[in-house]
């Protein structure tokens, strides 16, 4: 297949902004350091990217970060990086769904929305939808708009009826884009670069965990085909931020 690749990495990401990475340092699996933290940063601005919201993950099981543990994360970040390049424009969270998260939607606590009471989740690789669909159900009677995290890396989702099913009931799609420079394997960058080509995507982000994967998307590459695919996606990515 002739691949078609911008001469300038910036021309794929400029003017997206980042609301799915690890860049807070130190409270999930994501950034172990300040400093590491700033050299995601750097490589951001090569990217092209120059607004990045952050989203450690909230995992019980491994990650029980809370409101007060993030904040306090993030203040420390943006202490040492006011000045950059690359603006931070606040924080939010990676929901897991789980029964924890069912309980915490239905206790009425605030959740870590951002940009329009949006809420990114995720669910575990191999997890059955019923908890998903129910989440979904809870979030939106809260007037939350659910953003589900890289559909295309999830074992149990497999066909594009899944996915419209999935959107039918309120949830919104975020594409990875290490899922298309094949970081995840051959068969998650086949199955991205179908569900891209298919317009099933709201939005595209990075979920960066450190320095080695923002790396890693300088790589990318794509088919005029799945160019003109990401551009649309890049422009609805753009336009549904900014409502």
């Amino acid at each position: 297949m002739f691949l078609f690749n911008k001469s300038k990495t910036k021309a794929f990401f400029n003017g997206l902004v980042d609301f799915h990475n690890h860049i807070l340092p130190g409270i999930d699996d994501g950034s172990k350091s300040i400093s590491q933290s700033i050299e995601m940063l750097n490589l951001y601005d090569e990217l092209g990217i120059h607004q990045v919201l952050c989203s450690p993950h909230v995992y019980k099981d491994l990650y029980p970060n809370t409101p007060q543990s993030i904040g306090e994360a993030y203040k420390k970040l943006l202490k040492t990086t006011a000045n950059h390049a690359v603006e931070l424009l606040g924080y939010s969270a990676e929901y897991m769904v789980d029964e924890f998260f069912i309980k915490e939607i239905k206790s009425d606590d605030k959740l870590l929305a951002f940009l329009n009471e949006n809420v990114l989740i995720e669910i575990p690789f191999f997890a059955e939808l019923n908890l998903l669909e129910e989440t979904l159900f809870l979030l939106l009677n809260q007037s939350y708009q659910p953003i589900l995290a890289h559909p295309e890396r999830y074992a149990t989702i497999k066909t594009l009826d899944q996915i419209k099913t999935l959107k039918q009931k309120g949830a919104r799609m975020q594409l990875n884009a290490l899922s298309l420079v094949g970081y995840y394997g051959k068969d998650v960058q086949e199955k991205s670069l179908d569900l891209l080509e298919k317009d099933v995507f709201d939005f595209v982000c990075t979920d960066a965990h450190n320095p080695f994967q923002l790396k890693q998307l300088q790589k990318l590459q794509l088919s005029r085909k799945k160019l003109k695919a990401w551009d649309n996606l890049k422009e609805k990515h753009i336009s549904q931020l900014a409502r």
